[in-house]
């Protein structure tokens, strides 16, 4: 043992020199990553990345559920993701739009506005991200439309124009004959406009614009407020977010308005509302879409473009002010009608003092949805950001027109607020009640109808045929037939259990009475809904380039007596069928039909007569000739 004292001090010395040696290496050195740690933050990962992708299939998928189920699984989802994601939030681009931040303190009650730079989703995001998803479908397979046959008039205007059999997108070839002084790039955005306009006009019936005196005001306030819609009475262009719109496949021009700039920010092309001032009442009157430093004008009031000079199809801003003509010119002649005005709706005068109002939605400019859309990734990706700020900066600089943000999405935010406060209240106070009958009739039935929701999502993704592999789900054509239901179906609804299943009707802790009463209620609900598919149906044939398909089966929709409410939409939709298949001379005449939309359908018909009555001149005057 003692023999080995003298090499202790030894054994120390090395010791130490080992340990000096590890220390000296390891300084400025990181320390290894545990491995764990990896897997720990790969497994967090990705079911961070699965569980956003559940939650937005509520909003890709085409089956609908009920509503209010929609709204707290979004939510709740969405709120679960932001928990743990902190850091995404911070790393997100995003700051505060001054259009939304300088909002009277009338909108200060908005939750939507109140919560747009926290990280809390809301219920009513689910409905956002959900039109989001269907306004970039729509813009996407409507860009991609190229059939000319649905644009017979402009066809016919640029000399009965003949595509290539190799022009991939004949529709923009038809917008650069007739403006040909635009390059390519331009009039195929042009042609992109002019598409999604077309669409809108064609699939959302125009309704009339509300207008109230003092006495009925005072009939349908619903609560008190400081203005219309803070007292749940609509004021023009906010019924209705773009969502409903397209769901209920109706709207007053700013509402289709609303969706047309919707569908125009999905397809990259700025907008803006021109609006005629006049001391201080600012009128809605025709979108701008912004091309290469021009406005071109779209008319959704008259469900056309206002049209150009030299035969083109839309007029630019400084075109009509340069010649007021092309608006004076919009005037129907007394041969056209007999209504008590036939002045279009804009003077020369209101073009020397226009203002210029950027769309926005409330939700486009919060910061919860900058960085969600940040975060989508593949398949799951979207636009959803929407901000006014960015879109007049992409406007053309136009002397006399200022830009500034339009309210006209938080004012129905106020409105849809109140309704929906009214609603409950509606159940045990019949003056209420009585004031909400229309929304029984016209919106209730649809939010309580998941299949009808279904068949519109599958439309508005243009699914017209079977998708390969899977064979036993429907398209959108045979989603409207099948709820086109006949009198024997309904009936056939007290008895058969298995019809009543699809239509979630359920015995379970119900008596006799209370049981017959939901089967009453469910068909009364299914009579709202079969009015409705058939114009749907008709609708998807057009869109998918069956219009004669689409013509053959209108007559009879406009003979059914419970199809009043759609007769203006129907007769439009019937008089572009029947052009689309060369019968010019029908298709003025439905194009006659009243509605609210007959002066701008009486401009179409006098373009389409202009046509036949040169062509006519035409074979008439070779005809001499040959003589």
């Amino acid at each position: 043992m003692n023999q080995n004292i003298p090499y202790l001090p030894s054994f120390r010395f090395g010791l130490t020199a080992v340990v000096v040696f590890v220390m000296t290496a390891c300084i400025g050195c990181e320390r290894p990553e545990d491995p764990m740690l990896k897997i720990l933050e790969a497994s967090s990962s990705k079911k961070r990345i699965e569980d956003l992708s559940r939650t937005m299939d509520f909003a890709f998928n085409e089956r609908q559920f009920e509503q209010k189920e929609v709204e707290n699984s979004v939510s709740l989802g969405l709120n679960r993701w932001a928990s743990y994601s902190a850091d995404r939030f911070e790393e997100a681009q995003w700051e505060t739009d001054a259009t939304a931040a300088d909002l009277p303190e009338s909108f200060s009650g908005l939750q939507q506005l109140q919560l747009v730079g926290d990280n809390t989703f809301l219920a009513s995001d689910a409905l956002y991200l959900q039109s989001s998803v269907w306004c970039a479908q729509i813009a996407d397979r409507v860009v991609a439309n190229s059939l000319p046959g649905q644009f017979e008039l402009y066809r016919l205007m640029a000399d009965e124009f003949e595509a290539d059999e190799d022009d991939e997108d004949p529709v923009s070839s038809l917008v650069a004959k007739l403006h040909p002084k635009l390059e390519a790039k331009q009039s195929t955005r042009l042609a992109t406009a002019l598409k999604l306009f077309d669409w809108t006009s064609r699939n959302i019936q125009l309704e009339p614009t509300p207008t109230y005196d003092e006495d009925e005001i005072d009939d349908l306030r619903l609560m008190e407020g400081d203005s219309l819609v803070q007292s749940g009475i609509a004021e023009p262009g906010t019924r209705r977010q773009p969502w409903h719109v397209l769901i209920f496949g109706r709207g007053d021009y700013i509402e289709r308005a609303k969706l047309f700039m919707t569908l125009c920010h999905h397809a990259d092309l700025p907008t803006v509302m021109l609006a005629t001032q006049q001391d201080d009442t600012v009128t809605p009157w025709a979108v701008g879409v912004a091309i290469d430093g021009e406005l071109y004008l779209f008319d959704t009031r008259m469900g056309l473009p206002i049209p150009g000079p030299d035969g083109s199809i839309v007029a630019t801003l400084s075109d009509v002010q340069n010649d007021p003509s092309l608006i004076s010119g919009l005037d129907l002649t007394v041969k056209e009608s007999l209504a008590e005005n036939t002045k279009y709706w804009v003077v020369e005068k209101d073009l020397k003092s226009l203002a210029g109002l950027v769309y926005w939605p409330t939700e486009g400019v919060a910061k919860r949805m900058a960085t969600l859309e940040q975060n989508l990734v593949g398949d799951l990706r979207l636009l959803l950001i929407h901000r006014a700020d960015k879109t007049a900066e992409a406007l053309p600089k136009i002397e006399g027109l200022e830009y500034r943000g339009w309210d006209i999405a938080a004012r129905t935010q106020q409105y849809r607020k109140v309704l929906g406060e009214s609603l409950p209240k509606a159940i045990s106070d019949d003056t209420l009640s009585q004031k909400l009958t229309w929304y029984y009739d016209e919106e209730d039935y649809v939010i309580r109808f998941p299949h009808y929701r279904t068949s519109r999502a599958r439309f508005f993704k243009g699914k017209f045929e079977k998708s390969e592999g899977l064979q036993w789900t429907r398209d959108a054509i045979e989603s409207f037939a099948v709820l086109m239901y006949s009198d024997q179906t309904i009936n056939m609804l007290k008895t058969d259990k298995m019809l009543q299943l699809q239509l979630g009707i359920y015995r379970d802790n119900q008596n006799a009475a209370q049981f017959a009463g939901e089967i009453a209620n469910r068909q009364k609900l299914m009579r709202l809904v079969r009015r409705d598919m058939g114009v749907f149906m008709v609708q998807s044939h057009y869109d998918n380039g069956s219009m004669s398909t689409a013509a053959n089966w209108l007559p009879t929709l406009l003979e059914e007596s419970d199809s009043e409410r759609w007769r203006p939409g129907l007769s439009y939709l019937y008089g572009r069928a029947l052009e689309s298949r060369h019968e010019y001379f029908k298709a003025i005449e439905a194009l006659k039909a009243e509605g609210p939309q007959q002066h701008g359908n009486l401009i179409r018909a006098r373009l389409l007569q202009k046509q036949i009555d040169t062509r006519f001149a035409d074979v008439k005057k070779r005809m001499e000739e040959a003589q």
